[in-house]
């Protein structure tokens, strides 16, 4: 379902995604999400990889493939082969934005680099997503999200005895890499509107995951000296920001920064002493101050800390789980999913996705095409191209392209 009083703003753009696994896919399903119309650029072998993972039983694929190539068009090109990059390059004439996460120089190996498809197609955005950049020490290097957040400096932060637990998230693919692309290449499409010309994104994962920790690294760079995690205010120093076990086992967040959420939570909760209290570097008495919250926590269950929380308005909710955060946004009628029909021997079965960007909830939930076979869109993307239907046919017969198994 779209708004068509409201046009999508990326309506009538053409993206060619030849990236796998998750930064690229799911930065192409955002822009999908805004209205562009992203065709797949597989090659002829096996693909994304990230279809052939341990498929969802609802959608009989991998979940980072089911999260990311919903609405999305299938073409498999031999990308090795003159005949198939020629016909790569026809595609590129009609395309506004382009992305790719290969290492560092294979687009040039293979004579498709900004510089030569630019020629071409001059308002062309090349947005290119790699571990490290382009030109940097590192760029030959393969990696993953925990390679970039160590080499970011996000694994440093990390509370005292738990050094090896794992991030909870992959915030080094997806905000050093899926979410700084769709801003740069948003960016870069409001500048050509004015300049006419296309540009050149080089996205490092690595590196735009710094953008994490501001609060950091702004300290860090000009000389401060920075708290170990753990006794800053934002991660665990302050006893007024933390979580806390409740009587249920469960747990929850208690966000009391500002002085009148504090005051407030302690004369409610009978800390009457601790009303004026205020964190000011004090390390033992903010221990004290936290034993004292945990044995208040332990008192109450989740749910009744949190209708609390509610009534007295002081920053403080039980902790969710992932299905019960989905729940209550599905619960609320809040527009965060959308859906696509797969049909099975039962019949079509609804799967549902979550959208890229969640936080507008001005935002409709769409029916999706159902993330695409490798190359199932060969054929009508090459006919869009201008091929004939002979020439697509004998191009298929050669292995050029790949249609659908």
């Amino acid at each position: 379902m779209t708004d068509t009083a409201h046009p999508q703003a990326l309506s009538g753009t053409r993206v060619l995604d030849l990236t796998r696994l998750l930064p690229g896919p799911y930065a192409t399903y955002i822009l999908a999400g805004y209205g562009a119309d992203v065709v797949k650029v597989e090659d002829t072998g096996a693909g994304d990889y990230a279809r052939h993972s341990p498929p969802l039983e609802a959608s009989d694929f991998g979940a980072a493939f089911t999260a990311s190539n919903a609405g999305k068009r299938s073409i498999a090109i031999d990308l090795k082969t003159d005949e198939g990059r020629a016909v790569f390059r026809r595609m590129v004439q009609g395309a506004d934005v382009l992305v790719e996460s290969f290492r560092p120089g294979v687009m040039h190996r293979l004579g498709l680099d900004y510089a030569k498809l630019s020629e071409i197609n001059p308002a062309l955005v090349y947005c290119a997503i790699s571990g490290y950049g382009q030109n940097t020490r590192r760029a030959a290097l393969a990696g993953h999200d925990l390679n970039y957040q160590g080499v970011a400096g996000l694994l440093s932060q990390r509370v005292e005895g738990e050094p090896e637990a794992l991030p909870p998230a992959l915030l080094g693919d997806l905000v050093g890499g899926s979410f700084s692309a769709v801003i740069a290449i948003m960016a870069a499409l409001l500048e050509r509107r004015a300049s006419g010309r296309g540009r050149f994104i080089d996205i490092s994962i690595g590196h735009g995951a710094m953008a994490l920790m501001p609060l950091v690294s702004v300290a860090a760079v000009n000389g401060e000296v920075v708290k170990p995690f753990g006794r800053t205010a934002l991660s665990g120093g302050n006893p007024a920001y933390g979580i806390y076990v409740a009587s249920d086992g469960r747990r929850v967040a208690l966000g009391a920064l500002e002085h009148k959420f504090w005051k407030t939570f302690c004369l409610r909760t009978g800390l009457d002493d601790l009303a004026e209290w205020r964190p000011e570097g004090d390390d033992a008495a903010a221990a004290v101050v936290r034993q004292r919250l945990e044995t208040l926590f332990r008192s109450r269950s989740a749910k009744e800390w949190e209708t609390l929380g509610a009534q007295w308005d002081v920053c403080l909710t039980a902790t969710a789980s992932v299905s019960e955060a989905l729940d209550g946004a599905r619960t609320e009628g809040l527009p965060v999913f959308d859906s696509y029909a797969r049909g099975t021997s039962r019949g079509d079965v609804r799967v549902e996705v979550l959208k890229g960007v969640c936080a507008d909830l001005t935002q409709m939930s769409r029916v999706l095409t159902p993330p695409p076979q490798q190359g199932e869109y060969t054929r009508s993307l090459m006919s869009e191209a201008g091929y004939s239907d002979a020439d697509i046919a004998a191009y298929l017969a050669a292995g050029i392209v790949k249609g659908p198994q």
